[in-house]
């Protein structure tokens, strides 16, 4: 994913002791995601959570009705660790849309929020099990590393 991969890649630089070598390309990279994060789209999250206000990143372009949580926390984070003001406000929208979509039970899901009706992957025609989003580790740890900082 073009999100995914390039928070990784400036979080990755950002951690080197080049950094400052590559500091352009870095803020170039962010700005680019900047740009990217999606406030007002009509995502399928907002059916859970019609109130909050958006602040998401999705894994590929153009994909407005399907942010996730796990790259909007690592892209994010990344505008976090350059300390640069500029990034305040989308650092901000991401804290907020990414707390807002906590489930029930405390985990975080990719997408979704309380997509939790195991139930429905017993059903014949849902035989690929996609049907629900349920919290995992993985997006959980990398949300709560996310909104700790």
């Amino acid at each position: 994913s073009p999100m995914w991969d390039t928070a990784l890649v400036s979080q990755a630089l950002i951690e080197t002791e080049y950094k400052q070598h590559v500091s352009t390309e870095i803020e170039t990279a962010l700005n680019w995601l900047k740009e990217q994060q999606l406030s007002e789209e009509p995502g399928d999250w907002r059916i859970q959570k019609p109130e909050l206000i958006g602040g998401g990143w999705a894994f590929q372009y153009s994909n407005y009705y399907y942010p996730d949580l796990d790259d909007t926390s690592m892209v994010a984070w990344a505008m976090h660790r350059t300390n640069n003001k500029s990034y305040s406000e989308p650092i901000q929208r991401a804290a907020n849309w990414v707390a807002g979509m906590q489930s029930r039970g405390g985990g975080f899901s990719s997408f979704d929020i309380n997509n939790t009706h195991f139930y429905l992957n017993e059903i014949p025609f849902a035989d690929h099990g996609a049907l629900l989003d349920p919290p995992t580790a993985d997006v959980t740890g990398r949300a709560i590393a996310f909104l700790v900082l």
